[in-house]
């Protein structure tokens, strides 16, 4: 044992939470004999063989502190380079560090913890929860253990086990949101609509700004019929979220009042303020889902009229243009979603799509470029990047895209049938076949099928 190393977890509970405890205690007339017991009581509940375990008393309050038994450098060492590997997002090599840190000290929770965290970053939700419950084992007070567990558990749909959990949670950090608004989404999923509210009530209490709290209160308060109570809900979501990761799910999701429809089913009446844009929005939503892109356009643009600052309705009304057979009008207005937010990767990719069908193929490779340096670079980017090097006459550039492509969706067809043109243009006849082959066999229904029929027919011919 390392002695100049030592480390020490601690939690202040507040005694009233220990309904059995409370009702205990009015037994005892002796405070010596109330003490031994609430040490007793705690020592059962949290006490663990391995380590040092103390309980402090305090006024209507106790700290408890655990000590582990062991501290090795070597193992320290590997959990400080895990740490630092973690925080680059390599967690496969953290996870090693870690692992072998436990190795040389198997008594220590912080290598469990982190180990539990790195596996469910890399949704290896088995293995976290394992390590997690480590954690718990050894340590019964580690901080955040709980609230992990819990929220490993709701992924699992083990909500039964989440609550459990959670609860805990609360019990050793009473003062932590997100506890409180993750059992609220549990208790929304399995429908205990009240002890829901409150939850997420609690979580605003301790985080007014909370924007998931405020949704699953209107989803809730939707799902009960109250519609002013869901409606003053999301509109805090639109008001608050700022990077508008909700705020699309919370316009779709407001209740709106009824109107009537006439001209092709446009709104006569026009509501001012928040909630006509909303209707407008949903409007053009409803629209786009039925594939009436004509009206979609029309509902988007009115909603801009009001909100010209909304990137994502900007990106709509691009898509709905699209949809529509206007690719220039939809390179306007994807340009438009990417001059008020430019951080979105999906706007370049579409822009991308658009500008392709203009011809404007080095504009579309530049768009696509800017995708992948934000972070995209799926199957369908690769495919469209790769369209666009055949294009410029760089096949060999293009087949190695188009491999990546495959290897993200084995299923692309359209991947597959610019692969087979582009072994067509370098004379490469079998390796094309073989892709044309494997399009017309698919069960998947596409257009491309017929393309690729045609190519196959033009390849036979010659």
């Amino acid at each position: 044992m390392e002695k100049s190393l030592q480390k020490q977890f601690s939690a202040v509970l507040r005694l009233n939470q220990f309904e059995t405890l409370n009702g205990e205690l009015n037994k005892f007339q002796d405070k010596n004999e109330q003490q031994k017991y609430i040490k007793q009581f705690l020592l059962q509940k949290y006490g663990k063989k391995e380590g040092k375990f103390e309980v402090i008393l305090k006024t209507n309050k106790v700290k408890l502190v655990w000590t582990p038994s062991k501290v090795d450098f070597r193992a320290e060492a590997l959990h400080r380079d895990a740490l630092a590997l973690a925080k680059n997002k390599n967690y496969k090599d953290a996870i090693n560090n870690w692992v072998k840190a436990i190795s040389i000290n198997t008594s220590d929770p912080d290598y469990y913890f982190n180990l539990g965290i790195a596996f469910f970053e890399s949704k290896n939700f088995t293995e976290s929860i394992e390590n997690l419950e480590k954690v718990i084992d050894l340590c019964p007070i580690y901080p955040n253990a709980y609230l992990i567990l819990g929220t490993t558990y709701i992924k699992t749909r083990k909500f039964d086990q989440a609550e459990i959990q959670l609860k805990e949670s609360i019990v050793i950090n009473p003062k932590h949101a997100l506890a409180y608004l993750n059992l609220g989404a549990v208790y929304s999923i399995i429908r205990k609509y009240a002890e829901g509210i409150e939850m997420f009530q609690r979580s605003l209490e301790l985080s007014p700004k909370e924007v998931r709290a405020h949704f699953g209160l209107g989803k809730i308060h939707a799902l009960q019929g109250k519609a002013d109570l869901a409606n003053e809900h999301f509109k805090k979501v639109i008001e608050i979220d700022t990077n508008r990761a909700l705020t699309n799910h919370a316009k779709k999701s407001m209740i709106l009042p009824p109107v009537e429809e006439k001209n092709q089913g446009y709104l006569t009446s026009r509501p001012t303020g928040l909630v006509y844009s909303e209707m407008s929005y949903q409007e053009g939503y409803k629209a786009y889902l039925f594939t009436d892109y004509e009206k979609s356009v029309n509902m988007y643009t009115r909603y801009l009229e009001q909100k010209p600052d909304d990137d994502f309705v900007w990106f709509s009304l691009g898509e709905a243009h699209l949809r529509s057979g206007r690719p220039s009008k939809a390179v306007e207005a994807f340009q438009k979603a990417i001059s008020v937010n430019s951080s979105k990767a999906l706007y370049y990719k579409e822009l991308a799509l658009s500008l392709g069908y203009l011809n404007r193929d080095a504009d579309a490779l530049e768009c696509i470029q800017k995708a992948q340096k934000l972070g995209k670079n799926d199957s369908v980017l690769f495919a469209l990047q790769g369209n666009f090097l055949i294009k410029k006459n760089q096949i060999q550039d293009a087949i190695e895209i188009l491999g990546k492509a495959l290897k993200l969706n084995s299923n692309n067809l359209l991947a597959k049938y610019y692969l087979a043109l582009a072994y067509k243009k370098n004379n490469e006849i079998s390796f094309a076949v073989n892709y044309l082959q494997e399009i017309i066999r698919s069960p998947i229904n596409s257009p491309i099928k017929m393309e690729a029929e045609a190519m196959m027919r033009e390849v036979q011919a010659n």
